[in-house]
C-alpha cells in the first residue's frame, strides 16, 4: 500500500526470508514488527526487530538482515526530504537515524494493533494509510532528544509477552518477571501509560481475538475459548457477557447475517 501526502510515505506489509540479505537505498526506512523477528545490522550496529523494538534505517546506510521462518513487518519508506513538508518536521526526520533502534512504546503499540486489525482499510484507502503513517512519525519524532523512558521499554516487553501468550495462563508475577520489573511497578506502568490494569488489557485482547475467530473461522466455540486463554466455553461466554453484553453464539450469528 502506498500513500501520497506531505510526507510522501510508502507503507507496506512485507515478509522476509531466513537468508541474509544486504541492502542500501536512497530513502529512510522504518521497520516495525507484526509477527516474527528480524536480526539486522545497520551501519555496523547489530540489533533485533521484534514485538518490543523497531529500527530506523537512514538513507544510504548499508544494512544486512535475516528473519525468522514465519514473519511479517510493517515497513515505511520515507524520502530524504518531502516537498511541502513542515521544515521543522523534515529536519527532525533527518535526525531520527541517530537512534536506530527504538522501543515499541504504548502509543506505537496501539498504532500497530490498529494496522493489524485494519489492514483491508489501510490497503484500500491511501488517505487512511497516510494518516496512520503521520501518527507513527509524530510518535517517533516527539521524543527526539529526550532521555529515554525505560518504563516505556519495560511496558513494551510486557505487552509483547501478553500478545504472544494469550492462550496461556498469564499472571502478573510472570509478566513482571519477563518484563524485568516488579508487580507493583507493572501496575503503575499500565495505569500511567494505558489508563488500565494488566488484566483488563488482557481481557480486552482475548475478547477481541475471540470475536475475530468467531466471525472469521469455523472453529468450535470451545476451541475458540482455548485459543484465547479461557478454560472452556462457559468461561468465554461469561467474559463476553460481562464485558460486552454478548455471547459467542450471538457473535457468530451476527457474522452470518452480515
Amino acid at each position: 500500500m502506498s500513500t501520497t501526502g506531505t510526507l510522501q510515505v510508502a507503507l507496506a506489509l512485507r515478509t522476509y526470508s531466513e537468508q541474509v540479505e544486504r541492502h542500501a537505498h536512497d530513502y529512510h526506512q522504518i521497520v516495525l514488527p507484526q509477527s516474527g523477528a528480524m536480526e539486522i545490522e545497520v551501519d555496523g550496529r547489530g540489533g533485533r526487530v521484534d514485538w518490543s523494538q523497531g529500527v530506523i534505517i537512514p538513507a544510504g546506510t548499508a544494512h544486512a538482515f535475516s528473519a525468522s521462518a514465519a514473519n511479517r513487518f510493517l515497513v515505511l519508506d520515507l524520502p530524504r526530504s518531502s516537498t511541502g513538508a513542515d521544515t521543522t518536521e523534515a529536519e527532525r526526520l533527518e535526525r531520527l537515524h541517530q537512534q536506530n533502534f527504538f522501543a515499541v512504546r504504548p502509543e506505537i503499540r496501539h498504532l500497530l494493533d490498529y494496522a493489524l486489525h485494519s489492514e483491508p482499510l489501510l490497503t484500500r484507502s491511501s488517505e487512511m494509510a497516510q494518516a496512520w503513517s503521520n501518527l507513527l512519525i509524530s510518535s517517533l519524532v516527539q521524543p527526539y532528544g529526550r532521555t529515554p523512558d525505560h518504563g516505556q521499554l519495560t511496558l513494551a516487553r510486557a505487552l509483547a509477552h501478553i500478545e504472544n501468550n494469550l492462550d496461556t495462563h498469564l499472571t502478573a508475577a510472570e509478566i513482571a518477571r519477563i518484563s524485568g520489573t516488579s508487580e507493583r511497578r507493572l501496575y503503575i506502568l499500565f495505569e500511567q501509560h494505558l489508563k488500565t490494569t494488566p488484566f483488563a488489557h488482557i481481557t480486552r485482547l482475548r475478547l477481541d481475538l475471540a470475536m475475530d475467530l468467531l466471525r472469521d473461522t469455523r472453529l468450535s466455540i470451545s476451541e475458540v475459548a482455548h485459543r484465547v486463554g479461557y478454560a472452556d466455553q462457559s468461561a468465554l461466554n461469561h467474559a463476553l457477557k460481562k464485558n460486552r453484553n454478548l455471547t459467542p453464539a450471538s457473535v457468530r450469528r451476527g457474522a452470518k447475517i452480515s
